[in-house]
């Protein structure tokens, strides 16, 4: 289905909230410059793949660790429940990000941006100054919400007895 560019340049302003540059604009009618603009839209797309939770829907479960910085005792108590559990993650498609209040958050250990970081922060309604940790499902709902650190086999086995995932488990994926 083919947009028209005045339909296309709205929905781009209003998904991806920027300006959009006057050096992509047609001098004439005011209209945008497919190739420049398909160029812009790709380098932005690829800039803010770092935390976009529709990327991640049918791809990926993500658990959210909310914490107000790095030093926070619940923070690295969870951190040192994680340890050796990375093939569990990866096998159950199970991506890990880590938002803070101050210091640098990450998701799969890509650095996230203030915006992506106020936007999760609001969508899931996380006290910034509280330890929580959520894990949303390959279909992007939110399964569980802990406030303290939560022993991964217990996430590990909520995720076994989702009905996706038993399909992976047979092979089904």
């Amino acid at each position: 289905m083919l947009l028209h560019h005045s339909m296309l340049s709205l929905l781009l302003i209003s998904t991806t909230s920027y300006l959009i540059p006057t050096q992509f604009l047609d001098r004439g009618s005011g209209r945008l410059e497919a190739t420049a603009m398909n160029n812009y839209v790709a380098v932005n797309q690829k800039n803010n793949m770092a935390f976009d939770l529709n990327s991640y829907q049918w791809k990926n479960r993500l658990l959210l660790v909310f914490a107000p910085n790095e030093n926070s005792p619940a923070y690295q108590r969870q951190m040192q429940l994680f340890q050796g559990k990375q093939a569990d993650f990866q096998e159950r498609d199970l991506l890990l990000v880590e938002i803070f209040t101050e210091g640098t958050s990450r998701a799969a250990g890509k650095k996230l941006d203030d915006e992506d970081i106020s936007r999760v922060r609001s969508q899931f309604n996380v006290d910034p100054q509280k330890f929580q940790t959520i894990l949303v499902g390959k279909d992007g709902q939110s399964k569980r919400r802990e406030d303290n650190p939560i022993n991964p086999e217990v996430i590990f086995q909520q995720i076994d007895a989702m009905p996706m995932r038993q399909r992976e488990m047979q092979g089904d994926r």
